[in-house]
């Protein structure tokens, strides 16, 4: 068995996996059997579930029940295939109208962004891109979108742990610059990436809001730098139009009329 292996986790998780199955609650000695563990080791899991909210205890039966913290947790993951599901028309415009290829990005760690999702352009891509790459906020115009907008405390813990890793001669490496691009991204609504993740790549982004306002992903239309820039002005009124746009059927309620 691996070394990385922990046999207490993954009994806590088939705990939870059990109560999936099972319509109504468990008892510590129905799960001691089914997991095929000691009492005494159920109900040391059990009670370290419950502890955390991931599991009740009926005070009457003494039997247990999924708790709260699965109904947030589940809440969160559909609120994420949500975003997703509405922006994606968006994407599909911007790409449409531009010919390039566009992607949506989440904040994922706090120091990184996710691409979850992508609509690749009929114009040759520069960047090698696939759903579910990582990459450094702090050299994607997606990830500048995002940190501009995160709350100050959030900000500072992100540059306390961030490391500025220079991935190009464009790429930002020092924390003041930086701060001060974020500074200029929260006044203009956009960020770009000029070269910054890829040499020969330009991306322009915008963030995408929820119904509270708070920036909860971003969109971002790339391509050759030679190419894109030659049609500056145009692929950021896109983008920004569709970021716009995604957030009110985010359910952001603002008062712009995009011609």
């Amino acid at each position: 068995m691996s070394e990385k292996f922990l046999q207490s986790v993954d009994n806590a998780l088939r705990i939870l996996e059990l109560f999936a199955e099972t319509d109504g609650e468990l008892g510590v000695t129905e799960i001691s059997r089914r997991l095929e563990v000691g009492r005494s080791t159920a109900h040391r899991l059990l009670t370290t579930l419950e502890k955390r909210n991931f599991v009740e205890q009926n005070q009457t039966t003494g039997k247990y029940k999924l708790g709260i913290k699965i109904v947030n947790l589940g809440a969160h993951i559909l609120g994420s295939l949500n975003v997703i599901k509405e922006c994606r028309p968006f994407l599909e415009q911007v790409s449409k109208a531009t010919g390039e290829t566009c992607h949506l990005a989440f904040l994922s760690n706090g120091e990184d962004i996710t691409f979850v999702d992508k609509v690749a352009g009929k114009n040759p891509a520069v960047m090698s891109s696939l759903v579910g790459l990582k990459m450094p906020a702090h050299v994607t115009g997606t990830g500048k979108s995002i940190l501009a907008f995160l709350p100050e405390n959030e900000l500072a813990r992100y540059f306390s742990k961030a490391q500025l890793k220079r991935y190009t001669p464009n790429t930002i490496t020092d924390p003041g610059e930086l701060r001060n691009y974020l500074e200029i991204v929260r006044k203009q609504g956009y960020s770009e990436d000029q070269q910054e993740s890829d040499e020969g790549l330009t991306c322009f982004a915008a963030p995408v809001r929820d119904f509270t306002g708070k920036v909860i992903a971003a969109m971002s239309v790339s391509g050759a730098s030679s190419r894109v820039n030659q049609h500056r002005d145009e692929l950021i009124h896109e983008i920004k139009k569709a970021a716009e746009q995604a957030s009110r059927s985010c359910g952001w309620s603002f008062n712009y009329e995009w011609k």
